[in-house]
């Protein structure tokens, strides 16, 4: 006896949603990196160096977003193998490219790694609310 079981649900996600929130979470902690700097005992270098790590951090989920496609339909268990990949991936080079720039421009590790780990838990949150609601709706 064989079951039947239902076909999975093809979804898209939404492509300007997510660049949107890429660019407004990096943003986020961008200004919270800022505001913690200016209260600590930290000079403009250091700022400005996690600064760098967040924008890289951002331009990094922008690539991230379109080389997944986002527009394409396909399957909500698709979609989930493709969000943790796009995340690794996002990680693996934000940080790759961090410590590129500490070793060849000798940049201070500490606020490019901190920044950019900053950067990257505000992407993947705000990514994250974005996919689990397109997959809510989908399975409602």
């Amino acid at each position: 006896m064989t079951m039947n079981t239902p076909p999975l649900p093809t979804i898209t996600l939404p492509t300007v949603t997510l660049l949107v929130t890429a660019i407004g979470t990096a943003a986020m902690a961008g200004a919270g990196w800022t505001f913690v700097t200016l209260l600590g005992p930290w000079d403009t270098a250091t700022a400005l160096t996690g600064l760098l790590a967040i924008g890289i951090v951002a331009a990094v989920a922008i690539c991230g977003i379109l080389v997944m496609r986002p527009w394409r339909a396909r399957s909500i268990l698709s979609w989930g193998g493709v969000l943790i990949a796009a995340s690794i991936g996002r990680a693996v080079v934000a940080i790759g490219i961090c410590l590129l720039l500490y070793f060849a421009a000798r940049q201070s590790v500490g606020p490019l790694l901190i920044g950019a780990l900053a950067g990257l838990v505000a992407v993947l949150i705000g990514e994250t609310t974005i996919a689990a609601k397109q997959f809510k709706q989908a399975t409602a």
